[in-house]
């Protein structure tokens, strides 16, 4: 179990990494549909290490980027 939770919280990482990177080069939406991936990784290690912090910070994190992109397909 601790292989995959290494991995989860470094794939989840370098997801996130490539979604800043994205961000900082204003390729958007590209870099919040990374982003989000990379924040539901985090979730999940949230979860299995059950910490409330990493869980509600996610969530927040995930409402924000799921409203901006819902904003920006017209549907908000």
């Amino acid at each position: 179990m601790k292989k995959f939770e290494f991995c989860v919280e470094w794939g989840a990482t370098a997801i996130l990494m490539c979604g800043v990177a994205l961000a900082a080069y204003n390729i958007y939406p590209l870099g919040a549909w990374i982003s989000l991936a990379g924040n539901l990784g985090w979730f999940c290690i949230g979860i299995m290490w059950k910490k409330w912090s990493l869980i509600v910070i996610q969530i927040l994190i995930t409402i924000l980027y799921g409203s901006g992109l819902l904003n920006h397909y017209g549907i908000l």
